[in-house]
Order: C-alpha cells, then sequence, then structure tokens
C-alpha cells in the first residue's frame, strides 16, 4: 500500500529527517517520502503489518501529528509531491 498522509509541526529539514526516521524505523515500512513544501508524508507500507494509527504513533512520538485519512491515491501524489518539491526548492534559491 502506498499512500499520502498529511503531517504537521514541521519547521525545517530536521523536523522532515525526525519524522522520516520515526517512520522508516516501523516494522512494515518499505519506503517514505517526507516533503516539508506539501507537509506531508508518502509512505509504502505493509498494511498486514502495520496501520495508518501506528504510523501516526510513531510520528506523535518524535514530536509532531500526522492525519491518518490519506490525502489521495499514491499513484496521482508522487509526482506532484515531487513537482511541488521542486518547485518550493527552485523559488526558495531564485531559480
Amino acid at each position: 500500500m502506498k499512500q499520502s498522509f498529511a503531517v504537521k509541526n514541521m519547521m525545517c529539514a530536521m523536523c522532515v529527517a525526525h519524522v522520516r526516521k520515526a517512520i522508516e524505523s516501523l516494522p512494515g515500512v518499505k519506503d517514505v517520502n517526507v516533503n516539508l513544501a506539501s507537509n506531508s508524508a508518502l509512505i509504502e507500507y505493509d498494511e498486514s503489518k502495520i496501520s495508518p494509527e501506528q504510523i501516526k504513533e510513531a510520528v506523535v512520538a518524535a514530536g509532531y501529528d500526522m492525519d491518518t485519512t490519506p490525502l489521495s491515491a499514491a499513484s496521482d501524489n508522487s509526482e506532484d509531491e515531487k513537482k511541488k518539491s521542486k518547485g518550493f526548492l527552485g523559488k526558495l534559491f531564485g531559480r
């Protein structure tokens, strides 16, 4: 299963790293892409081993918050998230 979830309270790259580390350390999580610009995490996980609620618990324990309702289908979102990230960084660095 691949889904994108809203992550709250991230302010910087260090926050992104903390959220990513908290999620990727969980059993059943295959891949994680945390995006500061969109305040979201695209997570690929084995739904027979872990649930969004369990993922949220790890995010909350790391000091952040996460909605357990998926933002939208991951297949639609992965390209959008990459574009948002590139657009944000381009604006940030004047490119």
